[in-house]
């Protein structure tokens, strides 16, 4: 695995990382009171909705304003980066 690859892998795979958590932290209250179920949560994760923006409005006095403007795009610039990383992985030569 080259430099790159590695680099893509290591920050691609902490972004996405990070996305799950800054998702929990967004939706975690309204699953455990049981405004939304995890299907439904769970897609807060990559997609925007109507459901979570509401989902979001609920959790308004729980938490700083900044940790529940949860960013879908995070998760998928994460995506993005891990996928590149597959991209720069060249195949190793036969020495014969």
């Amino acid at each position: 695995m080259s430099r790159i690859s590695g680099a893509l892998v290591g920050t691609g795979g902490m972004v996405v990382i990070l996305a799950i958590g800054w998702w929990w932290i967004t939706y975690g209250e309204v699953i455990g009171y049981g405004y939304l179920s995890w299907p439904e949560a769970g897609r807060c994760l990559f997609q925007n909705s109507d459901v979570c923006s509401l989902a979001k409005a609920l959790c308004l006095g729980s938490h700083p304003r900044v940790l529940i403007a949860y960013w879908t795009s995070f998760f998928w610039f994460g995506l993005i980066l891990f996928s590149a990383s597959l991209l720069t992985i060249r195949p190793k030569k036969d020495s014969r």
